[in-house]
């Protein structure tokens, strides 16, 4: 008996195995095919959804009665409202459930598929939802087995979720783009802030740059929402530290220019005084050379007026010595008999 057990228990296994191995499996595309898993509001989707793998030998009937016939996709579409908010090292989040769509489609067994169309009827704002706040859809699907007319085993389910994207949130994410540009590029060429991680910051625009371009608007946010409630408040800290800095080399640059000033005006001043020095001389000079030249007309007159005495007083030396010669010969001279 020990030895029959063993074998019992490992028969039950490889019988039970295959059900595992080949359960069926739902799968959900949907036409025009979403990219990264965004769906668009106001936009009618093609949904297909097919169950793979199904073969019906390997299927558990037990407790049902009749024949399988048909397969029925039942399901619902759920919007629901997503959201979360930081205060210090805290965050909360939040969902909001919106009214769901109940969908129920039966397709004969030996097709396997189902299709069906779906509107987004709604926006985010239709919702009363921000751009900052997503809005989900998840399908979720059951499939049965129908026994002729009642309801057999379920075989696969299956969920998928896509974010809702409408005009609205592409518009405030161009816009906090921009916001975000403006912020990164002031720092990033501000001066005094060595240390900065400038490539961390030009890393993270472009990543947001790529994913607006790529469309892929539910990254684009999380970029966004991460530097907006981490990342911006150290940048603007280090723009901060920045101004500070240039504050003070501000003053020191006035003080700078107010020696500067006072040097210019004792520079006015020195300049003034030169222009009256300088004028001074310059009457000085005219003065100097007007006596210069009546010193000269004096030295003229005085030296020909020396002359002429000088040559008066040769002149009367002559003739007085002349008369004098003359007298003397007549007073010496003897008278002959």
């Amino acid at each position: 008996m020990k030895k029959i057990f063993p074998l019992l228990l490992f028969t039950i296994l490889c019988i039970l195995t295959p059900f595992v191995l080949a359960a069926p499996i739902l799968s959900l595309t949907l036409s025009p095919e979403p990219q990264y898993y965004q769906v668009w509001a106001y936009e009618t989707y093609l949904v297909n959804m097919s169950v793979q793998d199904l073969n019906l030998t390997l299927l558990d009937f037990s407790g049902y009665t009749g024949v399988p016939s048909d397969l029925l996709f039942d399901g619902v579409i759920r919007p629901r409202g997503i959201g979360g908010y930081d205060y210090g090292n805290s965050t909360t989040g939040y969902t909001y459930d919106f009214n769901a769509t109940s969908i129920s489609v039966t397709t004969p067994i030996q097709e396997g598929y189902a299709l069906f169309n779906f509107t987004m009827e709604k926006d985010g704002l239709d919702y009363g939802m921000k751009p900052y706040e997503n809005v989900q859809i998840t399908l979720k699907f059951n499939v049965y087995v129908i026994m002729n007319d009642s309801l057999g085993p379920k075989i696969a389910s299956n969920t998928y979720t896509f974010n809702l994207i409408d005009e609205t949130k592409v518009l405030y994410l161009e816009g906090k783009y921009e916001e975000m540009q403006g912020d990164i590029n002031t720092v990033i060429e501000a001066s005094g802030i060595a240390s900065f991680d400038r490539d961390k910051y030009r890393i993270m625009l472009a990543s947001m740059n790529d994913s607006l371009t790529a469309g892929n608007y539910v990254e684009a946010l999380d970029i966004w929402s991460d530097y907006d409630e981490d990342d911006r408040a150290y940048l603007i800290r280090e723009l901060v530290r920045a101004s500070d800095k240039q504050f003070s080399e501000l003053q020191e640059l006035r003080s700078v220019k107010n020696q500067l000033l006072e040097s210019e005006n004792d520079l006015a001043s020195l300049h003034f005084e030169y222009d009256q020095l300088e004028k001074k001389y310059a009457t000085l000079y005219i003065t100097y050379q007007k006596v210069n030249a009546e010193l000269e007309v004096a030295k003229r007159n005085l030296t020909t007026a020396i002359t002429v005495i000088f040559l008066t007083a040769i002149v009367f030396y002559f003739l007085g010595h002349r008369g004098i010669r003359k007298k003397e010969e007549s007073v010496v001279e003897p008278i002959i008999h």
